[in-house]
């Protein structure tokens, strides 16, 4: 049985935890962004999924701490979207899943596989995760002091719903 599904953007989100060096965390999410999924429950390994973020739609509660990731971290101006694109699905027990994919952030791709805890109806299915990806691999930073004062470890925190395509 295969399946496509599509992000419920009303029911899903998408945030990230980065820590200063020296105390203190800042938590922010993403307003806007897409994805869809197919599951081929027969072959795992053959299912597929893409979600884009437009980085753009940052917000940590902070107009001005915004106003820079958008222009010098993420370079939105030429960089304007995040994007994974799911390459290898396999489940590690009936309520997780390893998905690899492509990240691209700032024009720059890299492998990434995530863990996922998986729960599935027969109309929805929901992914949720908690994992580090450092931010220099994607060139994600401004200067030498937010290299020393941020750490590079950031904590995506996804957490997706999406609903079967009719």
């Amino acid at each position: 049985m295969s399946d496509d599904y599509v992000l419920d953007g009303e029911r899903t989100r998408i945030g990230f935890v980065a820590a200063h060096r020296v105390g203190g965390k800042v938590h922010g999410r993403f307003t806007t962004f897409e994805g869809a999924f197919f599951v081929n429950a027969a072959d795992p390994a053959a299912s597929t999924g893409w979600l884009t973020v437009q980085l753009e739609s940052v917000d940590t509660g902070n107009a001005r701490r915004d106003s820079q990731l958008r222009q010098d971290f993420f370079g939105t101006s030429t960089y304007p979207a995040m994007t994974f694109v799911a390459t290898d699905v396999v489940p590690t027990d009936p309520d997780h899943v390893d998905v690899t994919g492509d990240l691209t952030i700032r024009g720059v791709t890299h492998p990434l596989t995530i863990p996922f805890a998986l729960t599935q109806t027969p109309d929805e299915l929901h992914l949720q995760t908690s994992h580090p990806i450092n931010r220099h691999t994607w060139h994600a930073n401004w200067n030498a002091l937010t290299t020393a004062l941020i750490h590079p470890q950031v904590a995506l925190s996804v957490s997706l719903t999406a609903t079967r395509r009719a």
